[in-house]
């Protein structure tokens, strides 16, 4: 049976009845250097020319530059005073840009907007990115992004779906943050490994 994600205002939950607004806290994501947080590179590309990473898409509720809170199978809410300077999905695609370029697997990794034809072209979704507070005492943030790699010239992309788990101290906007930056980091080295496993001409 497929799940009904209920999106709400959490604002009542948070703050009662106060008429004082508290200022709203957006944030970033970021990703480990590449030096701390990679193999070591090979000389040799694996891939012989370069790479064009689209902007991920998501489904509606990940849209939204609010933080999403799980607090049960089926209630989603928003937090209407804390969440993301750019939408998520955008944040995610610039650091998968960023991580494959200084990954060296590629001749070339294409900037965003590149006019020059590619070789091979990584697409996807942003599939989840929530905190779990469904049990209160251990708060964790979920993180699942699906890559399609694919040759220009063929029609058939390789997929790779990953889902990332974080604990996280407390159910703030902050270690949620942390949370989703370390669950991205992983996601990240993951589709490194997995891409090293394609066969290419």
């Amino acid at each position: 049976m497929k799940t009904i994600l209920t999106l709400c205002c959490i604002s009542v939950l948070l703050f009662g009845c106060s008429s004082t607004k508290p200022p709203r806290k957006d944030f970033l994501l970021s990703t480990l250097p590449a030096s701390q947080s990679s193999p070591a590179r090979s000389a040799t590309p694996h891939f012989n020319g370069s790479l064009q990473v689209q902007d991920l898409r998501a489904p509606l509720p990940y849209r939204s530059t609010s933080l999403i809170y799980r607090e049960s199978a089926q209630r989603f809410v928003l937090d209407p005073y804390n969440g993301f300077l750019a939408p998520p999905a955008q944040q995610v695609s610039d650091l998968s840009r960023e991580a494959l370029a200084a990954s060296g697997l590629f001749t070339a990794v294409l900037p965003a907007g590149s006019s020059l034809m590619p070789n091979w072209r990584l697409e996807g979704e942003l599939q989840k990115m929530y905190v779990d507070v469904t049990n209160p005492a251990q708060p964790r943030v979920t993180l699942s992004v699906r890559y399609a790699l694919s040759q220009i010239e063929h029609n058939t992309p390789r997929i790779f779906e990953f889902t990332q788990t974080e604990a996280i101290v407390d159910a703030s906007p902050e270690q949620a943050v942390i949370g989703f930056n370390r669950a991205l980091n992983t996601i990240l080295l993951q589709l490194e490994s997995s891409l090293l496993t394609v066969n290419t001409p």
